[in-house]
């Protein structure tokens, strides 16, 4: 939003989208996160020293990478439908809110560790945040396709391109961190999953 109107672009979101993505990437991933299954080796690893901050300053920048990815994710969505296909604001603003709840849906599978791979940890590891996942990422398909819905939160239905590219794109924190585990020292805090 800040970014958008720093450059002089209408504005991506309206307040009750904001509202929705908040309720549909915030809710049930959270919940599944909270029952991941835990890291084998977490016993044997040493406590966090009770002088270390609870946000270090690695964990601080990581942050605003992942924050940063997902906005640009959303404006990204946002540009391509406006400036690139040359539709309305309404269908942008539709992709930005599916590129935005997409992308936080997809980098909820990040937030199972800070260190492991998702592909060591495996996919399905974790059923309660894939059902989650589909879950929510049906209720926001729900909203962009049913007539009522696109009323309440004034969005439309996207095309086939549209809303494959929006999801291909919405991956991008997903990949990005993945690439940061990876090239990462594992001398990360001990304490930290």
């Amino acid at each position: 939003m800040f970014v958008a109107a720093l450059i002089g672009w209408p504005v991506p979101l309206l307040a009750i989208q904001i509202l929705w993505v908040n309720l549909v990437t915030d809710g049930l991933p959270a919940l599944a996160l909270g029952m991941d299954p835990v890291h084998k080796d977490i016993m044997s690893r040493p406590p966090r020293r009770k002088d270390e901050p609870i946000i270090s300053g690695r964990r601080a920048r990581l942050i605003i990478l992942q924050g940063a990815l997902i906005a640009v994710c959303s404006l990204g969505a946002f540009a391509f439908v406006l400036f690139v296909e040359k539709e309305g604001i309404l269908r942008a603003r539709s992709a930005a809110l599916f590129a935005l709840a997409s992308s936080q849906l997809f980098h909820s599978i990040n937030c199972r560790s800070q260190r492991d791979s998702i592909f060591k940890l495996g996919f399905f590891t974790n059923m309660k945040l894939i059902a989650a996942i589909g879950l929510s990422f049906s209720l926001q398909i729900a909203i962009l396709y049913l007539p009522f819905t696109q009323k309440i939160f004034k969005v439309e239905a996207l095309g086939a391109l549209d809303l494959a590219v929006v999801i291909v794109v919405s991956t991008l924190p997903l990949w990005v961190m993945e690439l940061v585990k990876l090239v990462s020292p594992r001398r990360s805090a001990p304490a930290e999953v």
